[in-house]
């Protein structure tokens, strides 16, 4: 594990590895793992190993045995040769979904904090993976939904024993809540934080493994609350830093037409919550927490971001199944369905992230 301290992403304060919370004490801003990259060891054989989630360890801030049951080594499917597109298909992992990657480094990073017990909130998938994982690992998960969560994920997650609270609100509500309830419990508070996000950078390190490390012009990246696309731009910057690329692809962020706050973010500066207005579970959300880094992500890779439709949605996981065989939700079509809708030049390379599949 390299050496890290956790850096407030809003007013710059730092916290040492042992700090318990993932919000700064002081501004209430996010905290973000910062590490010395003088630190990080790469193994002299690390392009030749099996692309799988743990090959990436030594940019993950664990030191201890992680908590793993298979996660990542997903399949990268070319499903068009001009233009040149990949389906990146997270729903190969265990509980069919990206966010399997985030839950096993928080989870151990969990366990190495002394943690016996996790509160998160979610809109599904990520609570489903964090039962599943928590399980495993032999703590307790309680998970906070909003009234318009997922019934069918809600069953998913009581079946693999975790414990789920409804609150009368959305996503953002239910956030809240978590945070409450970890504070009063001295739980562990979980989610699309910055452990999260240090295990979601798996995706994009895996793509450009894949690609024989030579980075696409485009990744499209569905949002929701946007740490996968930060995650993404991490890790991009990680992998050249260490001089294992030349250059970063352009990130495209792909918002649901009824969940798009990060338009309007991006076009006049000022985040302001939406109304959710989509089937799009996994991605419905009205204030993404990650908008910042979601942005800088999108102009620091001279990306953009687009709006999807429903129906448009629908249609690029009819394809989606016609083409690669597996079905993905709405959420997990997104970023292919913007690809049809923008297009590409016909000597580029586009990969989409099929992030999920629990429909």
């Amino acid at each position: 594990m390299p050496d890290f301290v956790l850096r407030c992403t809003q007013c710059g304060t730092t916290y040492p590895q042992d700090y318990p919370w993932p919000v700064c004490e002081r501004c209430g801003g996010l905290l973000e793992v910062e590490y010395d990259y003088s630190t990080v060891r790469i193994p002299e054989d690390f392009e030749g190993r099996p692309v799988k989630q743990w090959k990436y360890a030594p940019l993950f801030p664990v030191s201890r045995r992680p908590v793993t049951v298979g996660e990542g080594g997903t399949r990268l499917k070319r499903i068009s040769s001009s233009p040149d597109i990949y389906l990146k298909i997270e729903i190969d992992n265990p509980t069919k979904s990206f966010k399997d990657r985030g839950s096993s480094v928080e989870v151990t990073r969990a366990l190495e904090l002394g943690f016996d017990r996790l509160a998160v909130a979610s809109t599904g998938n990520m609570a489903l993976s964090l039962a599943a994982y928590s399980e495993i690992a032999g703590m307790e998960a309680v998970t906070f939904v909003g009234s318009g969560a997922n019934e069918n994920k809600i069953d998913m997650i009581r079946n693999k024993g975790g414990r789920v609270v409804q609150v009368d609100g959305d996503f953002n509500d239910a956030v809240r809540k978590a945070e409450e309830y970890a504070k009063a419990t001295g739980s562990f508070l979980a989610g699309d934080y910055a452990y999260r996000k240090e295990g979601q950078k798996g995706v994009f390190f895996e793509v450009i493994d894949q690609l024989g490390f030579e980075p696409p012009d485009y990744i499209f990246i569905p949002v929701g609350n946007g740490t996968l696309i930060s995650a993404a731009h991490k890790a991009a910057v990680e992998l050249r830093s260490l001089g294992l690329i030349d250059r970063l692809p352009r990130l495209i962020g792909v918002q649901a037409e009824g969940a798009a706050p990060l338009v309007e973010y991006i076009r006049s500066g000022k985040l302001r919550k939406v109304e959710v207005r989509t089937g799009a579970d996994a991605i419905a959300v009205g204030y993404p927490m990650y908008a910042e880094q979601a942005r800088r992500a999108i102009e620091g890779t001279g990306g953009e971001v687009i709006t999807v439709s429903d129906g448009e949605m629908e249609a690029a996981a009819d394809e989606i199944f016609r083409r690669a065989g597996v079905c993905a939700e709405l959420a997990g079509a997104a970023a292919y369905a913007a690809i049809l809708k923008r297009g590409i030049g016909k000597d580029e390379v586009a990969v989409a992230v099929v992030s999920g599949g629990n429909i």
